[in-house]
């Protein structure tokens, strides 16, 4: 008989005990978190539904914030501040007709350009376009393979607008909508500061006046200074787009500059979509590797340099907001609201900041925000 000693047989490890959650101290009240949730779902459909009204109110709101220290300057010079407003709103107005009046010609030139563009494109990017067009035909093949199958296909036909009344439609919703915005941008600046005032001043209980007093201040000289900070900002990249952009010998290098100013009002999205538009512009100029890939690499230089050294030393940490916030705010808004919404959305999002840390409830929505 061996000495040998038979092992027990291997059990499994016992299950870890999880101790019970325990029971929250404050519970949430059922028919206030639902009337919460009806009160958001009723906000978002009215903001969707209603932005061809909000949207020029939220735009000229804005804009407000940030040329409110203009009309301030020339009260203390001794313009009235009704005569003040209408100089600035004119002024930036003019400003904006100057630079689409200049810039106008070589944005029609590259318009007129484009069958011309896609043609180039097809042709430097042939292998691309050919599985592109194996994949249309082995499409067009199984269409057809399921109408004879189900027999004879019937071809219904809708006939839009022309392109002709669309432009015209679109011409026409523009220059309304830049009519609004001038004349709304005109009564903020003009009777913006006696309004709230007046609305403060139905407060009944001081403490809430000199709160929200306190409130509308610290909005509008962040957002003012803010705003104003991020256009230098812009306004420097532009300029160095256009004369790197220049240098390179891109066409129509101050356009390019002017739509990077621009365009960097929104962060992430707004960088990548212009350097892929000037891989483009590189694409159809030059030939070689070198000269195509410089130009959109040079900005996306820029844009490093502005994003990572620049911004931060000078804007610091006011409103320094959480970059997942400003990236969900950018989608929800551009969702929204379009092209514009995106430009809007760092904005209301720093509003929205200084609102939450002002009211005690909100305080940890403001510290999620930033």
């Amino acid at each position: 008989m061996s000495d040998r000693t038979i092992d027990p047989p291997l059990t499994p490890p016992p299950e870890p005990v999880t101790e019970p959650l325990p029971p929250a101290r404050n519970p949430r009240d059922p028919a206030r978190v639902a009337v919460v949730g009806l009160f958001v779902i009723a906000l978002l459909f009215t903001l969707y539904f209603g932005r061809d009204v909000l949207l020029p109110i939220m735009l000229a709101l804005i804009m407000s914030l940030l040329l409110r220290p203009c009309v301030r300057g020339l009260y203390r010079l001794g313009l009235p501040e009704a005569l003040g407003a209408a100089v600035v709103v004119i002024t930036v107005f003019g400003a904006g007709l100057g630079a689409i009046y200049t810039l106008a010609t070589p944005a029609t030139e590259w318009v007129n350009r484009m069958p011309r563009v896609v043609h180039e494109l097809e042709f430097k990017l042939g292998d691309i376009r050919e599985g592109i067009e194996r994949a249309r035909e082995a499409s067009r093949q199984i269409e057809q393979m399921a109408s004879d199958r189900n027999g004879t296909a019937r071809e219904v036909v809708v006939r839009g607008p022309s392109l002709a009344e669309q432009v015209l439609h679109q011409a026409e919703a523009v220059i309304a909508n830049v009519v609004i915005l001038q004349v709304l941008l005109y009564f903020f600046l003009a009777r913006g500061r006696q309004s709230l005032e007046a609305l403060i001043g139905t407060m009944s209980d001081v403490d809430d006046r000199v709160h929200y007093a306190m409130v509308a201040a610290t909005v509008q000289q962040n957002i003012a200074a803010y705003l104003a900070t991020i256009t230098v900002i812009n306004i420097g990249l532009g300029l160095a787009t256009t004369l790197a952009m220049w240098l390179w010998g891109v066409p129509n290098a101050a356009l390019w500059g002017t739509l990077a100013g621009l365009i960097n009002y929104v962060p992430f999205i707004g960088p990548a979509v212009m350097t892929a538009v000037l891989f483009l512009v590189s694409a159809l100029t030059f030939d070689g590797g070198a000269h195509i890939l410089g130009p959109p690499l040079t900005f996306v230089a820029l844009t490093m340099m502005e994003g990572n050294f620049m911004t931060p030393m000078i804007v610091g940490r006011r409103l320094a907001l959480n970059p997942i916030a400003v990236f969900v705010s950018i989608l929800f808004w551009g969702w929204m609201w379009g092209i514009p919404g995106a430009l809007l959305a760092v904005p209301i999002l720093a509003i929205l900041k200084i609102l939450f840390d002002a009211h005690e409830p909100l305080k940890p929505i403001g510290a999620l925000l930033g």
